[in-house]
This record gives structure tokens, sequence and C-alpha cells, in this order.
């Protein structure tokens, strides 16, 4: 597989950044040229006659309007910088106090930034973070779309890629925060004295396990068909360890869950328990993102056809009979190579060269290639077309010892079960053959197995990539976390 130079590597980043101080200007612009400004809100007793505020030192903010609410219980004030600094604001009011838990002042430090920005220090609420989420929820909108056309620009390059299906996650992952974002951002809209930072902080955090949560049932659903897919498949297959791999990642998966649900209801320390929860959640939604992702792209992969243009269609080769007959997974690989080369001779009157690829395994009496290419004789396919691989013992040796029999410069495909065209693709990449493939009709059971091998393959290939997304989901976890408590 060609490797990405530096400068393909950081263009997803590059632009990401761009995107990022675009939408930083537009929220100073917002603020330089619009009406600028706080909104503080207060309650206040029923039984007050009048109110004021008072500022120490004077001249940094002053009260542009106020009013109070139809039930005479709410207060909001709107305040403008006119210099910097800090100012100690205080609002005081008169009239009898039945009530014990009003007291007759409330005070909070306002500190005067550039910009026009002012700062709440009790409620954090600042000038214009209202528009502040509404461009960071753009921003996270764009990063997505960032993301989606770095991973269709990969995908062009190199079809079969894990580097593709990371952007790709990465895609649906800021999909997802953007779109939580702007909900956040409406409902407070509908109710203006609702939305503060704080408000807007505890949404946050809570978002990732929110969205856990409601995921929850569609984990258990996935998990629940990847164990019944093992146990069919062990019924058909055998109980190898690899078709028993989807039992232990379903088991996982369900407990991973169940681990994130009692630490919610735990009886760790309060602060203990919500740091933990809240990193937890985040990398709980980041890896779903990242499984769906390779979900996508191996449907997409086993759904794909190659162009009309190949001088060789290589048929990776699996288990055959003890008599020598094909079994119906090989057999329906051997059928797809036939169709596509039959489909490409009547569209552009071309036959391809078939190669049957596989070496003979301990309990066969012939190689898989051999008993490919018998089977293709008896569909009637020319033998001049039939070119056979009967060394390889392994789907990597597949495309090597294949490619050698071919020209420098062919065009060449490969056929093999649907849920198989992903990897295979993949380790043809490896190789720097940048190989187009072609899936036959499987069983269902197979799906899960082959979901699960290719998302540890792309925790793998990118584990450096992966642990600074999770270093920095943590981060923001944390930080998040710690400002709301």
């Amino acid at each position: 597989m060609r490797r990405l130079t530096r400068g393909a590597k950081s263009r997803p980043l590059l632009a990401l950044a761009v995107a990022g101080l675009f939408w930083l200007l537009v929220f100073a612009a917002f603020l330089r040229f619009g009406e600028g400004g706080l909104t503080l809100f207060y309650e206040i007793p029923p039984e007050a006659t009048d109110y004021r505020f008072t500022f120490q030192p004077e001249g940094i903010v002053r009260v542009t309007d106020s009013h109070i609410s139809a039930d005479g219980v709410e207060l909001s004030v709107h305040l403008r910088g006119v210099g910097r600094g800090v100012t100690r604001a205080t609002l005081l009011w008169d009239g009898p106090m039945d009530d014990a838990l009003y007291e007759r002042e409330l005070s909070s430090t306002i500190h005067a930034l550039p910009f026009g920005i002012l700062f709440d220090s009790i409620t954090w609420n600042f000038s214009g973070w209202e528009f502040f989420t509404f461009c960071l929820s753009l921003f996270l909108l764009t990063a997505s779309l960032i993301f989606f056309l770095a991973s269709r620009n990969e995908k062009k390059r190199v079809y079969y890629s894990y580097r593709s299906t990371a952007l790709l996650g990465l895609a649906i992952f800021c999909l997802v925060a953007g779109f939580l974002r702007a909900d956040m951002l409406l409902g407070f809209a509908r109710a203006e004295n609702a939305g503060t930072v704080w408000s807007l902080l505890v949404s946050t955090i809570v978002t990732a396990q929110t969205f856990m949560r409601s995921t929850a049932f569609v984990i258990a659903g996935f998990a629940l068909a990847v164990a019944a897919s093992n146990l069919v498949l062990m019924r058909h297959e055998g109980t190898r360890p690899s078709n028993m791999l989807g039992i232990f990642v379903s088991l996982v998966m369900v407990g991973g869950a169940a681990f994130g649900i009692w630490m919610s209801r735990s009886l760790l320390s309060f602060p203990l328990r919500n740091v933990l929860l809240n990193v937890y959640a985040g990398l709980f939604v980041y890896l779903e993102c990242l499984l769906a992702a390779t979900i996508i792209r191996a449907l997409q992969a086993g759904r794909h056809e190659p162009a009309y243009d190949r001088d060789y269609v290589l048929i990776l080769g699996c288990r055959i009979r003890p008599d020598g007959t094909l079994y119906p997974l090989i057999r329906s690989r051997v059928d797809r190579a036939v169709a596509f080369a039959r489909a490409q001779q009547e569209k552009t009157g071309r036959l391809p060269v078939l190669i049957p690829s596989g070496g003979k395994g301990e309990d066969e009496p012939l190689s898989e290639a051999e008993a490919m290419a018998a089977y293709l004789r008896t569909q009637g396919f020319p033998e001049q077309n039939i070119l056979i691989e009967n060394q390889s013992r392994t789907t990597r040796e597949n495309m090597l010892f294949s490619r050698k029999l071919m020209d420098a410069s062919a065009r060449a495909a490969f056929s093999t079960s649907s849920y198989h065209v992903y990897r295979a693709g993949i380790l043809a990449a490896e190789e720097n053959w940048n190989l187009d493939g072609m899936g036959s009709r499987t069983k269902w059971y197979f799906w899960p197995n082959a979901f699960l091998r290719e998302f540890i393959g792309l925790m793998a290939a990118g584990w450096l990539q992966q642990l600074a997304a999770a270093a920095v989901i943590t981060v923001v976890s944390v930080v998040l976390t710690e400002l709301v408590m």
C-alpha cells in the first residue's frame, strides 16, 4: 500500500484548524458588532419592594436593562462592559423578609475581558455564550464533514484502508456530538432563564452517559446476534478458536455496558464516581462510533463491484470436501468470479484469466486451487483462461503467490466471500497492492465475526492515534466534570 506523505496525513488536521479559527472569528465578530453584553437572572422574594445594583469598583460595567417576571420572583438584568477589569456586582432589595431562605443581597464577581466579553464567576455565564455554543455545534458538524471527506478521499486512494475507516469513525463521533450540542442549545432557547453555562456544562458531560444508555439496547442486541452467530458458526464450521471470538467479545460488550450502569449507581465517592463515569461513557461512545464505521466499511466492501477492465481475477480458496468437491462457501466464490468474467466479456469483449488460489491442506485430497479449476471446467470456462496457484496456505500468500503469476502491469481483482472482502483487501494493501475485490453472497452468521475481526484490526493498526483520541476524550471529560463539581 502506498504510504501517505506527511502533508497528506496532516490535511484533515489542517482543515480542522482552519475550521476552528473560522468559527472562532465568527463568534468574535458577533461580539464585536452585535448587541453584546450579558444577561443575569436572579430569584428575589415576592415581598421585595425595591432593588438596586452596586458595583465596586465602578466604571467597568453598567446596567442597560432590567425587568421582573410576571410572577414577580425573577429579575433579569442586562449588563454591558464599559471598561476592562474586575468588579464586584451586588444586588440589594428592600421589603419584609418572611422567608429565611432569602438574603437581602446577592453578590458576584464580573470580569470584563477583551472584545467586550463579560464573565460571571457565579453562573460562569459569559457574553454571547449562546452564540459560542452555536459556533461550537457548527464546528463539530464541520469537523464531521472534514473527516468524512478525508475518509472518502483515502478510500479513493486505497479502497481497503483502516485509515479511511478510522476517519469515518471520527466523522460519526463529531456528527453525534454536534447534533447533541445543537439540541441542547435549542432546549435552552425555549426556556431562556434555564440556559446557563453551568447547565450547558452539566448537559455536555451527561450527554455521553445519556447516549450510552440510549444505545444500550442496540449494543445488547448486537452482542446477542454475535453470540448467536458464533453458535451457528461452530455448529457448521467446528469449534475453532476463531469461530468462538464473537462469544468472548459479546460478553465483553455486555459486561462493559453493565459496568457503566454499575458505576452510575455504585457507592463510590460522588466526585470519583462522576469522573470515572464520564470518562468511561465518553470512551464507550467513541468505540461505538468506530464499530459503526467498521460495519459500514465492511458492508460497502462486500457490495463493491470492480470495473470491467480486468486482466486477471484471483479466486481466494478455502476448505474443500474430503472427496475433492467444493463446499457451497468456496463454490460461491468461483461462481462470483465466473459471473464477473462473463459480464466483462459481454460488455468489453475481453475475458479475464481466472486464478484459483489455494494449497493442499492436511485433510484435503488435492489442492483447493485444483479443485476450483476442476469445477471451472465443468462450468465450461475455457482452459486457456485458467491459471492455477496451488502453493498458498493463507490469504496473504494467496495475494503474494498469485501476483507472481501475473504481468507487472496487469489489472486484477479478487473474488471471495462478501464478509471476507474487506479483510482480503486490507492484506493486499499491506503488500503494496491496491487491489479491487468482489464478494459472493454468504450466510448471515459469518458477518459478526468479520465485523469484530476488522474492528480489532482497526484498533491495532492505528493504536497510537486511538490512544491520542482516547487521551483527548479523557482530558475533556475530566475537565468538564471538575468544572461543574
